[in-house]
């Protein structure tokens, strides 16, 4: 669902300012408005998954994405427009936490990886889908209904989730949380069968003794180095290139001479199916090649790709090599950068911490989705300025994804194979190295 909040004000966004003859400033903040919602919605999601469950703070999330759509169609004018997106924004923060984090928890752990990688599944499906319908509403509509309807369209896959939510069960963690052993022990059989439910169960009535679950827990020694773990990752997810190029792709492609907003559309449609293509790479690979191996690995491949692109720029490339340069910088991030924060941030922490612990890494992730893409206008100028072209841009972007290869390969843990109990008491428990990194 995160891709409501990404997708329509990028290609709304032409058809929106000659609607609302918005400045330069206003456009710039009415693109990112929705962003503003997304970085408090984790914060409001941690507290409703903790009193009243994943499965409710998921269903809020609905309703909020539901008015936000509706009020952002039918806005007259660009305060409302950006009230209404940042009340959907605050529904995508939600979901951002509570979808990974319910996924994580209910799925069983040799299957966790590619059921928790479905989360991304889903958001790079609703991109394609978004462009898609985009594409034919800016053809086939005018100007001035287009971009209402595009953002109304969020209301078909709104309705389709909140179907879908009926029939799944209750976390069977926050059930345990809650002292409903019996409707865990239900849960979990379920899932796994009667045997391992019993002594999973056991795992997490265990875990959950001891500290209370306050914030203050985050900060002692072990489940301090388990909080910077997921800031560096939230980090990393969005200032390793793709995030902010993506949010200029528009521009981009009108750059490379796809002037007509059509056929710009076209354009992203491409690297929209690449990305879902890419992603179930990612499911493929997860619970077989590892977690940690798997970032190292795309981290040195988005520091090669950005070299290239940056070289391409370099040598004032047009047209389709354009398009190849960014499709190349897609690939790492949608393997690995892109999805791997969202599984294992929801993966890092105990039962009764693990609501807080994500409302603030999912929060830093969003701020850094926020920071990344206004950056990128200034560091375009200063590469502009020094080198005359954008090469610059990429360049510096293949240092941050170097420093992100070397993190990985001193810091990131593997929790491939390991239940949500092990992991977390791993980062109290003295192990070998060995069995920190490979899980065993």
């Amino acid at each position: 669902m995160r891709s409501i909040s990404r997708s329509s004000p990028l290609w709304a966004g032409s058809f929106l300012r000659e609607q609302f003859a918005l400045t330069p400033r206003q456009f710039g903040f009415a693109t990112s408005s929705a962003i503003l919602g997304c970085i408090a919605g984790p914060f409001l999601s941690a507290r409703i998954s903790d009193r009243l469950g994943r499965k409710a703070a998921l269903y809020i999330a609905a309703v909020l994405f539901a008015a936000g759509a509706v009020g952002s169609a039918l806005a007259t004018n660009i305060e409302i427009f950006n009230g209404f997106r940042i009340l959907g924004g605050v529904g995508v923060g939600l979901a951002s936490l509570a979808s990974p984090m319910y996924i994580a928890e209910i799925a069983p752990p040799k299957r966790r990886g590619a059921l928790g990688l479905m989360y991304q599944v889903a958001v790079t499906v609703g991109a394609l889908l978004a462009t898609v319908v985009s594409y034919f509403m800016a053809r086939g509509l005018a100007p001035t209904l287009a971009w209402r309807w595009m953002f109304a369209s969020v209301l078909i896959p709104v309705v389709a989730f909140s179907i879908m939510l009926i029939p799944i069960p209750a976390s069977p963690r926050w059930l345990a949380e809650k002292q409903r052993f019996d409707e865990a022990r239900a849960v979990l059989t379920r899932i796994v069968g009667v045997d391992e439910a019993h002594r999973e169960l056991g795992e997490i009535i265990a875990s959950m003794e001891g500290e209370a679950g306050s914030v203050r827990e985050l900060f002692q020694p072990g489940l301090r180095a388990a909080l910077a773990t997921g800031l560096f990752l939230a980090m990393f997810n969005n200032w390793t290139g793709w995030t902010a190029l993506g949010y200029y792709l528009p521009t981009l492609f009108q750059h490379a001479g796809f002037t007509n907003p059509s056929n710009a559309l076209a354009q992203n449609a491409i690297i929209m199916l690449g990305n879902v293509f890419l992603t179930l790479v990612a499911v493929a690979l997860v619970d077989r090649v590892g977690r940690r191996r798997l970032w190292i690995g795309c981290s040195l491949a988005m520091c090669i790709c950005l070299t290239i692109a940056g070289g391409l720029f370099q040598a004032h490339a047009t047209g389709e090599l354009v398009v190849f340069a960014i499709f190349l910088c897609l690939v790492p991030h949608a393997v690995g950068l892109g999805p791997l924060p969202w599984l294992m941030m929801s993966e890092l922490y105990p039962t009764r911490i693990r609501a807080k612990a994500v409302s603030i890494t999912t929060t830093l992730l969003w701020i850094a989705g926020f920071t990344s893409p206004f950056a990128l206008p200034l560091m375009e100028a200063r590469s502009e300025q020094a080198i005359h072209t954008v090469a610059g841009v990429f360049w510096t972007y293949a240092l941050i994804s170097l420093c992100s290869l070397i993190w990985g390969w001193k810091y990131l843990p593997e929790t491939r194979g390991r239940t949500l109990e092990e992991i977390a008491s791993s980062w109290t428990k003295p192990t070998t190295k060995g069995q920190e990194i490979e899980g065993e």
